[in-house]
Parts: structure tokens; C-alpha cells; sequence
């Protein structure tokens, strides 16, 4: 990796974001602008989108990168943990933070927030951004693949990582060159796939969770959830720690219940005689 200089890259892996690119751009331009944030850039790196919004990105006022480009020795993009790869090599500054392109109604602020526990403590390698999902005025909990996917398995294979409220959460800070050094994981697996990797390399403590605001609460469509799940398993199962959930397991199943009738029946006979 490149010299670092000191400094802040907010990256947008986006896909066909039309909609919602140029103004996440320009909220998170204007709060640099008016806090006076030294040495930040935005970094909008572009998945294979078939709309404008590399275009937009640039005309709000990003750097736009194409996967395209920086993932062809590798054939292309596979996906979300591609984009996050190119991002990570073509940041150019110490610490680098992760945002969704569709989230106009994060504050900026509070996106920045993630950046100041890397900056007061060394130790300190990644921090998770935890968003509270709100359906009207009702908070609805974790997300379905988090809750149904990441957290049980989480539970079983990886127990030291299992109290972390959002291991999926899309919104991360980090250092460059931790996560410079990590083989990330190509789709939606990668944002657990750090979480595990940094918590290995550098300890429980070396990770934090920032609560970053609210978000309404958006039903995909289950074909989407089944391919996120399975990408979000195989990255979990592929880091799991030899564990005792086979000893744990035997202690939860019942012998085959027809042999254990034909044991109590021949138990029968012998006390008669």
C-alpha cells in the first residue's frame, strides 16, 4: 500500500443509485464544509451500475471509482465486499469509513462520529455503526438476515463475536491499513467478515459500537434476504473456532425412538422372568 497522508475517506459503494447518490454526496459535502473537517474526501465507488450514478456522484461533488476498473485483474466485481476492496485501494488516507448509498436521512454528523474513537485511542481498529430500525414510530429490532442468520450462527461457531449488536452493519470506520491487510470477502459477507477478522487480529476490544441513528425499516423481497444469508453463513462458517457444538448437540437429540421402545420392551420381558 501507498504512503497514507493523515486524514479521513468517506467511501459510498453504490449500484444503480441514482436516486439517492447526489443527495447523500452533497449532505455529506455540505457538513464537511461547514465543520471545516481537514483533509476529508468522499470516494464513491461505482458497482457496475447501468444508470447515472457515477455521473451524479461526480457532478455533486465525489471522486468517482469504478469497480470496473480496479477489479478487472480479478474478472470484475462479484459484488458488495469487490466494492469495498477497491475502495480500501484506492484510499489514500489513514482512516476510511463506510456509507450506504441509499441512506438520505442519516445525519452526517453522527457519520462522523465514527470517526472519533480511531482518532483518540491507538488501539482502537474499527468501529461499528448500529442504526435503529423504526417501522412509523415503533422500533422493530435487528434485521432479518442478522436475526435469523448472523446472530444464531454467531452464537454457535463464533461466541467472542456474538455480543456485538449490528455484526452486519454496512456503516463502518476503520483503519486503512488494518483493513488493507484482510482478504475481504467478495459479497455481502464482507462486513461480518471484518468484524471477525479485526476481533482475531486485535482483540474483543479493539472494535466499538456507535449508535449512528435511525433508519426506517425496509422489507426486501425474500429471493434478496436468501442470497444475502448465504453469503453472510458462508462467511461466518468459513471463520468459526473449533467449538463444542458437537458435544452440545448430542445432549439436545433423542435416541431413535423405535429402538428405545424395543429397549424398554425386552427391559419388560426380562423383569417378568
Amino acid at each position: 500500500m501507498t504512503h497514507l497522508r493523515h486524514g479521513i475517506t468517506i467511501a459510498i459503494p453504490a449500484r444503480n443509485e441514482e436516486g439517492t447518490i447526489g443527495q447523500v454526496v452533497q449532505r455529506l459535502a455540505s457538513h464537511l464544509n461547514a465543520t471545516s473537517v481537514v483533509d476529508a474526501e468522499i470516494l464513491v465507488v461505482d458497482d457496475r451500475s447501468t444508470d447515472e450514478t457515477a455521473q451524479i456522484a461526480c457532478e455533486s461533488g465525489a471522486r468517482v471509482v469504478r469497480t470496473s476498473d480496479i477489479c478487472s485483474t480479478s474478472s470484475g466485481s462479484a459484488g458488495k465486499g469487490d466494492a469495498i476492496w477497491a475502495a480500501v485501494h484506492q484510499c489514500n488516507t489513514t482512516l476510511i469509513g463506510f456509507v450506504d448509498a441509499d441512506l438520505t436521512a442519516l445525519d452526517p454528523a453522527l457519520i462522523m462520529t465514527m470517526f472519533r474513537p480511531l482518532q483518540l485511542d491507538p488501539n482502537v481498529q474499527l468501529v461499528k455503526g448500529v442504526l435503529t430500525r423504526v417501522d412509523g414510530d415503533t422500533a422493530t429490532g435487528p434485521g432479518r438476515v442478522t436475526a435469523l442468520t448472523a446472530q444464531p450462527l454467531l452464537s454457535i461457531l463464533r461466541p467472542d463475536v456474538s455480543s456485538f449488536s449490528d455484526p452486519l452493519s454496512g456503516l463502518f470506520a476503520v483503519r486503512t491499513e488494518t483493513i488493507g491487510a484482510l482478504w475481504l470477502d467478495c459479497d455481502y459477507g464482507v462486513d461480518v467478515g471484518v468484524l471477525i477478522d479485526v476481533v482475531d487480529r486485535f482483540g474483543h476490544d479493539a472494535v466499538v459500537e456507535l449508535n449512528v441513528g435511525q433508519i426506517s425499516h425496509r422489507r426486501r423481497p425474500l429471493e434478496q434476504l436468501t442470497t444475502t444469508a448465504t453469503q453472510v453463513a458462508r462467511a461466518i462458517i468459513a471463520r468459526a473456532h473449533e467449538t463444542n457444538v458437537p458435544s452440545d448437540d448430542l445432549l439436545r437429540r433423542r435416541p431413535p425412538a423405535r429402538a428405545a421402545r424395543r429397549r424398554v420392551h425386552a427391559f419388560q420381558l426380562r423383569s417378568r422372568h
